[in-house]
């Protein structure tokens, strides 16, 4: 886990950097700029990395990261780890990380993936991707130890889509696009993500971990507390306190928030009506809905969808 060099990694919130515009993101790397807007894909060089200087930041952009020869401090929420040991790491939009590399072996390698859900064709809407791809969850451990076969089987897929996105062509396009979406179903396969699989550590964090992917699978999700703390035969007291120990937010909040991604990604990709997508999210009426969307991102579901 945590290598316990480094102490840098105690920084204050005004530290964390939220990067709206990715590329500002990818350029404090120091990496090439994007050639595509929904994905992106990089293998780190030598002269990319900064040892002993920690970047904190958050994007809107799912993450994956590989490295294999870092010796480096890794936060991602409340999780550390250590990449000499979990070499597979996954970061999901909003999340805060923060990377400090101490060290690099020479025959290191590293890649790092950028995508927006909606690169993918079942990704129209952010929550299948929570829902398909459960390391993806806040409450999954971000990081994975892989063996030498799965080593190897993610290094050919990074390179694949490597070689892939320097071309960046229609067809290279629809070639990422099929990589990617294998390469998301085989760490599916190999990290073994069931049902009866258990990956968290705490039965506070199981109770947050449960109820995420309780909010992700309900279809209306403006419910009051007691409707989901009756779903998971608890008590309302009992998750509020386990919700707030993991995730530092309220019962409301965590909803808000899948609700709000959720609208997002309908207003991005649908073509329904502002009046049928409130319907479809349970809105009683469209003035309601958009009163709500605006209360939380400060712009109408109209101005969002302009602004795109």
């Amino acid at each position: 886990m945590a290598s316990g060099k480094d102490t840098s990694l105690n920084l204050k919130i005004t530290d964390i950097k939220f990067y709206k515009d990715i590329n500002e993101y990818i350029s404090a790397l120091g990496t090439p700029r994007m050639k595509c807007e929904e994905f992106y894909i990089v293998e780190f060089k030598p002269e990319y990395v900064t040892k002993n200087t920690a970047i904190s930041y958050k994007h809107n952009y799912f993450e994956i990261s590989f490295a294999i020869g870092y010796d480096a401090t890794v936060a991602v929420g409340k999780d550390i780890i250590n990449p000499l040991q979990l070499n597979l790491s996954f970061v999901s939009p909003g999340q805060v990380t923060t990377w400090n590399v101490q060290e690099i072996e020479k025959d290191s390698i590293s890649f790092m993936i950028l995508f927006q859900p909606d690169f993918l064709l079942f990704g129209e809407n952010i929550i299948n991707i929570y829902k398909k791809f459960p390391y993806f969850n806040h409450f999954t451990s971000p990081g994975y130890n892989l063996n030498k076969r799965q080593q190897d089987l993610f290094i050919d897929l990074f390179q694949k889509l490597n070689t892939e996105y320097q071309i960046v062509t229609k067809d290279s396009l629809e070639i990422i696009r099929s990589y990617l979406t294998i390469f998301l179903f085989s760490a599916k396969k190999e990290l073994e993500f069931t049902k009866e699989v258990n990956f968290t550590r705490n039965r506070s964090q199981e109770i947050a971990f449960n109820f995420e992917n309780l909010v992700i699978n309900t279809k209306s999700k403006r419910q009051p507390i007691e409707y989901y703390a009756q779903k998971m035969n608890i008590s309302s007291i009992y998750l509020a306190e386990c919700v707030k120990k993991e995730t530092r937010k309220t019962v409301k909040q965590v909803t808000n928030e899948y609700l709000i991604m959720e609208s997002k990604s309908l207003l991005r990709q649908s073509k329904k009506s502002i009046a049928e997508i409130a319907y479809s999210l349970d809105f009683q009426d469209d003035s309601y809905f958009i009163k709500y969307f605006k209360r939380y991102t400060g712009l109408t579901p109209k101005q969002f969808r302009l602004s795109i």
